[in-house]
């Protein structure tokens, strides 16, 4: 099979979302929202799910890793909320994906974007419950699987892409996609 390379993970997410009639999203890792924000306005989903700890003082680098900044969480949660408050189908939460997944129906979910703990135990939990929560055929995608330095200033060495790969062979899946920016993302099509 071959690869698919998406410039950017917007480009990717839009392009799977627009296979499925009104998809059910969850993106995991909100931070300020900027993709929360592309995924309703770009992706026509039927509900969207954000998941963060929605607490304390983060920092983050954007799509490439660049620019980094801090977030204070709390307040991201508090702006997102009344940005969203007139629309039934988005649904922020404060919570640890992992245990938020864990009460989700099984096969519910046709996408499932996850970009928070990064670390290879945070992105294996991550991966292991919304295997369970994704629908055959559902797409499961994340961010900073790898660096790509012709966009990023900075290497980041992430736990993902260890907790990736042994997914994939564990679970018997394959990654069907990958989007370039800095920190590149990953789209796996889901074959129970």
């Amino acid at each position: 099979m071959s690869l698919t390379n998406f410039d950017n993970r917007e480009l990717m997410i839009k392009f799977y979302s627009n296979l499925i009639k009104n998809p059910k999203i969850i993106e995991i890792g909100i931070f300020k929202g900027e993709f929360l924000d592309y995924i309703y306005n770009n992706c026509n989903p039927l509900n969207l799910d954000g998941i963060d700890l929605f607490e304390g003082t983060v920092g983050s680098g954007n799509a490439d890793g660049n620019n980094f900044t801090y977030c204070n969480l709390n307040q991201s949660y508090n702006e997102l909320s009344l940005k969203y408050s007139n629309c039934p189908n988005v649904k922020l939460h404060k919570s640890d994906s992992s245990i938020f997944l864990s009460k989700c129906n099984d096969n519910e979910y046709d996408i499932i974007y996850i970009d928070g703990d990064h670390s290879y135990n945070g992105v294996k939990k991550d991966l292991i419950q919304s295997f369970k929560k994704i629908k055959n055929g559902g797409y499961i995608m994340g961010h900073d699987y790898e660096m790509n330095m012709t966009k990023a200033k900075t290497r980041y060495n992430f736990g993902t892409k260890q907790a990736v790969d042994e997914f994939c062979v564990y679970y018997k899946q394959t990654i069907i996609a990958k989007a370039f920016d800095g920190c590149v993302s990953y789209c796996i099509k889901i074959n129970k």
